[in-house]
């Protein structure tokens, strides 16, 4: 007699901090053997590491079209804090962060918002749109040299699971070397610590003229030829879109999106945003628990 084996098929909408969505068909048995259960995890597990890969790509298009011009107004109207880090109990500190993973600038994945302002931080929350819980950061414990604004993302869950920088403005030239010459060291930098680099340039297009033999006689034709990088006009093509640059990272559950922009003003800056990928994918299964 044959077994009868029932599938259910459905399409898993998961919504958390950035409103990201993973659709993944799943299977609900009654009489499925152990060899089916463990191809079903195996591909669950499968379909799940693509989906942090491609959050971490995702990550690095926010940064790039992120409106340059509204990110220096927020900036220069922070208000300006001269206040003195606060003495914290050390012993307090570890007890709170001890099963923590520290995050860059010495903060730590997860740590809440207490915890965050018991080891010195001041915070001063923001608004973004489409997530929960934001602070810009400073007197950060390992400090922010190079980088003009920290922000960090508890969510609602608050947990620390995302930290959003940006660097000092450069006034640069009309090849964006500077900037350029920044970008570069920190792709180099934060591929040794996580690995995985991935580099996307979006080039700008410019029409040649050059001629061409048809049926014996020369004949003038346009073509569009991709610009490279730091081309006599590589500033403002970044400033109005033309072109885009900016590499993914990923490595210890982490994953990590660097650009290169240039505001309003024709100022160049590196924008560098980490998520942590473990927290997310605690996150998925949670919801996908409850289903």
């Amino acid at each position: 007699m044959l077994k009868k084996i029932m599938f259910l098929s459905a399409l898993m909408l998961v919504s958390f901090e950035a409103k990201a969505q993973s659709n993944a068909d799943f299977y609900q048995d009654l009489l499925i053997s152990e060899e089916l259960k463990q191809q079903d995890a195996q591909q669950k597990a499968d379909q799940l590491k693509q989906q942090k890969l491609e959050k971490a790509q995702n990550s690095a298009k926010d940064l790039l079209f992120r409106k340059s011009e509204n990110l220096q107004l927020e900036i220069q109207g922070m208000d300006k804090l001269s206040v003195k880090r606060e003495k914290t109990d050390s012993k307090t500190e570890t007890i709170e962060t001890q099963n923590l993973e520290e995050a860059p600038f010495g903060l730590f994945w997860k740590a809440n918002i207490e915890t965050i302002k018991n080891l010195g931080v001041i915070l001063k929350q923001i608004e973004e749109e489409d997530y929960k819980n934001v602070f810009v950061a400073q007197q950060l414990p390992k400090g922010s040299k190079g980088f003009q604004r920290v922000q960090i993302t508890f969510g609602e869950e608050n947990e620390l699971w995302r930290i959003y920088a940006v660097s000092d403005f450069m006034a640069d030239n009309q090849r964006a070397s500077k900037g350029l010459r920044l970008y570069e060291m920190y792709a180099r930098l934060l591929n040794k610590k996580y690995g995985n680099q991935k580099d996307f340039y979006t080039p700008a297009y410019k029409t040649v003229e050059k001629e061409v033999m048809e049926r014996g006689r020369p004949v003038k034709v346009t073509e569009q030829v991709p610009e490279k990088l730091e081309n006599e006009n590589f500033l403002k093509q970044l400033q109005s879109g033309e072109a885009t640059l900016y590499s993914t990272f990923e490595g210890n559950g982490i994953g990590v999106a660097l650009a290169l922009n240039v505001d309003g003003n024709g100022q160049t800056y590196i924008a560098i945003d980490y998520k942590n990928l473990k927290i997310l994918q605690e996150r998925e299964q949670e919801a996908y628990n409850l289903l």
